[in-house]
């Protein structure tokens, strides 16, 4: 998707928050590296290692939580699997399924990503002050709640629906 340059003092706050979230996610991928994680782009940390479950996941739960396709989290799983951030296992629920989990390697990048927030929300509270900090954690809680981001979605138009061919075949061929 385009991103579109609109500085207006109006911008949505939807916008604004999708903007805080990119600087957030740039911010992090500034400090990797320092910490020894230079191959770890946005899209891994991301699509990947932020939508994994403590145990492991599967890749097509991954993939749904991400919004991208099963083929494309499977090449992010790749590129992370051959650098030893994660690595596929049987799942122990279904022998025949295989979950995506973090190595140690993962752990240790994991650490330096919390690190790297830790040193936002310092910088977080420095700039808006306890009290506005707070409220901030309050509001952006009630907004994480379940429901509380609804989809929007225009209403389908109503499909013609086709003749049954049942209905249009004679009743010698039926």
């Amino acid at each position: 998707m385009a991103r579109l340059s609109n500085t207006r003092a109006d911008r949505s706050a939807v916008m604004l928050f999708s903007d805080v979230f990119d600087a957030l996610v740039q911010s992090m991928h500034e400090s990797l590296p320092a910490a020894g994680f230079d191959d770890i782009r946005p899209s891994h940390s991301v699509g990947v290692l932020r939508t994994l479950d403590p145990e492991g996941t599967r890749p097509g739960e991954l993939a749904r939580r991400a919004g991208v396709t099963p083929q494309a989290m499977a090449e992010f799983v790749r590129y992370l699997e051959e650098r030893g951030y994660v690595e596929r296992v049987p799942d122990p629920t279904d022998g025949r399924a295989r979950i995506v989990r973090l190595t140690t390697r993962g752990h240790e990048a994991a650490k330096a990503a919390h690190v790297a927030f830790d040193a936002i929300e310092t910088d977080w509270k420095h700039r808006l002050g306890e009290q506005r900090y707070r409220q901030l954690k309050e509001m952006l809680a009630e907004l994480r709640a379940p429901r509380a981001v609804r989809s929007v979605r225009r209403p389908r138009a109503a499909k013609a629906q086709a003749p049954s061919r049942a209905r249009n075949r004679s009743p010698r061929s039926r």
